[in-house]
């Protein structure tokens, strides 16, 4: 083969409607999917960043909750005990009182230390004073140094608690078979007298650190969190990692927390801080080391990435199978295109090209495009059919409906029955008889185009069963029922009377000498149904049938059933809007006739 011929057949190709498509598939799919990955990489880096920032500020909240609630049980303690010492170091009391009291004050703190798990709570008497030497929770002042130091109370005012750190403290054996030493946190109070700065008692509620710097790992595990609570002084009380309690801040440390606080949130170092005040002047916080975040995020990110990157061969396969079937099914349908010809109708279904679904929403473009090539054929067929078949019978058409719009035997029964009336002295019945008959007939007449607005057909129904009603006295009754808005599109001229006079006069017999008609106008998808309902005599299976076959050939039968078969080939023109009569009837129960059309419209009439 040529170098020409090859330039040739690869230009063929690539001009072909399928590889377009997959140029436009692959195009619109993957370079869009390639931006977006990328976006979503870098956006996805900062929200999974920002997500765990905000679930471990929330946990460090939650935790700062619970320590506050810690420190405000034992500031709620401490108040209770104050109490006690008031009502214990009153000088106006006799020793039975002081008993009593000395009593209270064992068992309120026995219960305080059991109830909240305190780790032990000592009170301070002076050493003259009676059960200051008990030595289990009442100690003498002297023996405080033992716990406190002069500095550890500068700045306390009046009965102000105050906080700090003790390392290393050791209970009594009779108080605690553990003699393991425990690193406490100390929440006291001491009461001076203010002219002679002598100290009347102090007391001392001690908490555990462990108690605190478990809830803070418990909390926090991961080793890229760091949490503690750190005093004034600097000094770590308490910390997701044990090893840190008791020491002490760096300079550097320290010198970020005072420059940057009171801002809750920031970043140092390579470091976010989340810092919370306690309620007793102390600090909780929180560092999140950047490599934690990274870390994190990138085991999502290598999730997302793997995820994109095994999603690209698959959308590349649906792609192209995608586009094989579509291109299929337009190859096909341009195959069976060029081989219609006029009068020669194609079986669509040899070609596997109608639709599967059963149900018209399902359709896309290409079903559509299917079912409307076949209604043009159909089309076209037919109207080349009816144009052979109006030009033999135009004019004998043209009597017949003339001649099923004039009705002879209806207009002398009128007539007689207005005779009738005159001669029975009611003259104002005739001459409403004669006027609905003159309406009757002006409004037929005047409507000489092919397609008026169905109020207008309704209107013609209404006369012609009012005429009607008056020959067949009050055997007749009826009702007409129509939906908002419906009576402005357009129907084929004088199609409903011709049913309703069958309805009157095969409907009426012995066995049915009343007859009910319903005729109601409603909605369907895009078209008009009529259904008029009667429960006359109805029709046998045999005549049933035979009508049903009238309708199905299209054709106008002159012998019978001239008036449906004049209306059913007249509306079912693309022209009168598509349409369709079917016909239901039980002996004895009556008939139903539905008349569906397209819902045509008039400039004229809306």
């Amino acid at each position: 083969m040529s170098i020409k011929k090859r330039i040739n057949a690869i230009q063929r190709k690539i001009s072909g409607f399928r590889t377009k498509l997959l140029f436009a598939f692959f195009l619109c799919t993957l370079l869009p999917l390639t931006v977006i990955a990328l976006i979503f990489y870098h956006v996805t880096q900062n929200i999974a960043e920002d997500k765990i920032m905000d679930s471990a500020i929330l946990s460090s909240d939650q935790l700062n909750t619970q320590i506050n609630d810690r420190i405000r049980q034992a500031e709620n303690v401490a108040d209770s005990i104050q109490y006690d010492m008031y009502l214990l170091t009153r000088e106006d009391r006799s020793m039975d009182e002081t008993l009593s009291s000395l009593n209270n004050v064992r068992n309120d703190i026995s219960l305080f230390k059991t109830t909240f798990h305190f780790f032990h709570i000592y009170v301070f008497l002076p050493d003259s004073m009676l059960g200051s030497h008990e030595g289990l929770n009442l100690l003498p002042l002297s023996q405080m140094r033992n716990y406190t130091t002069a500095d550890t109370w500068k700045d306390t005012q009046g009965t102000d608690s105050t906080w700090f750190y003790k390392s290393d403290m050791r209970l009594p054996f009779i108080l605690s078979e553990d003699r393991s030493p425990q690193n406490v946190i100390v929440c006291g109070r001491l009461l001076q007298n203010q002219s002679n700065n002598k100290i009347e008692y102090s007391y001392l509620i001690f908490l555990k650190t462990a108690e605190f710097s478990k809830s803070l790992s418990d909390t926090f595990e991961d080793t890229g969190i760091s949490s503690y609570l750190v005093s004034k002084t600097g000094q770590i009380v308490a910390h997701s990692n044990q090893k840190f309690v008791g020491t002490f801040l760096s300079q550097k440390e320290a010198s970020i927390l005072r420059e940057n606080y009171p801002k809750i949130n920031f970043h140092k170092n390579s470091k976010h801080y989340h810092v919370m005040k306690l309620d007793n002047g102390w600090y909780h916080v929180t560092e999140i080391a950047d490599t934690y975040l990274s870390e994190n995020t990138h085991i999502l990110l290598r999730t997302i990435m793997v995820t994109l990157l095994a999603a690209l061969p698959a959308t590349a396969l649906i792609i192209i199978t995608m586009s094989q079937s579509l291109t299929k099914r337009l190859r096909t349908l341009s195959f069976a295109m060029k081989d219609f010809s006029l009068g020669n109708s194609l079986d669509l279904v040899s070609y596997g090209l109608i639709p599967s679904f059963a149900d018209s929403r399902n359709y896309d473009e290409i079903d559509e495009l299917i079912i409307t090539f076949d209604k043009m054929q159909n089309s076209l067929n037919k109207k080349m059919q009816s144009i052979l078949d109006l030009s033999v019978s135009e004019e004998k058409l043209k009597y017949q409906l003339l001649q099923s719009q004039i009705n002879p035997h209806f207009l002398y029964n009128i007539l007689g029955s207005v005779q009738t009336c005159m001669t029975l002295g009611k003259p104002d019945t005739a001459n409403q008889m004669i006027t609905d008959l003159t309406r009757f007939y002006r409004l037929l007449l005047r409507k000489n185009s092919d397609l008026i607005p169905i109020k207008d057909e309704l209107e013609i129904c209404h006369l012609y069963l009012d005429l009607e009603k008056l020959c067949h006295n009050d055997t007749l009754t009826w009702e007409i029922l129509a939906e908002d808005g419906i009576e402005n599109f357009m129907i084929c001229r004088f199609t409903l009377q011709p049913f309703l006079e069958n309805s009157i006069h095969h409907g009426i017999s012995r066995t049915s000498p009343q007859i009910h008609i319903k005729l109601s106008v409603c909605y369907g998808d895009d078209t008009v149904i009529v259904k008029i309902e009667d429960n006359g005599s109805g029709m046998t299976p045999k005549q049933l049938d035979e009508l049903r076959r009238t309708l199905k050939s299209s054709h106008v039968d002159y012998e019978k059933h001239f008036g449906i078969s004049n209306v059913n080939q007249r509306i079912s023109s693309p022209s009168f809007g598509n349409g369709t009569i079917q016909i239901e009837s039980i002996i004895g129960e009556g008939t139903q006739i539905t008349i569906t059309f397209d819902q045509m419209e008039d400039d004229e009439y809306l």
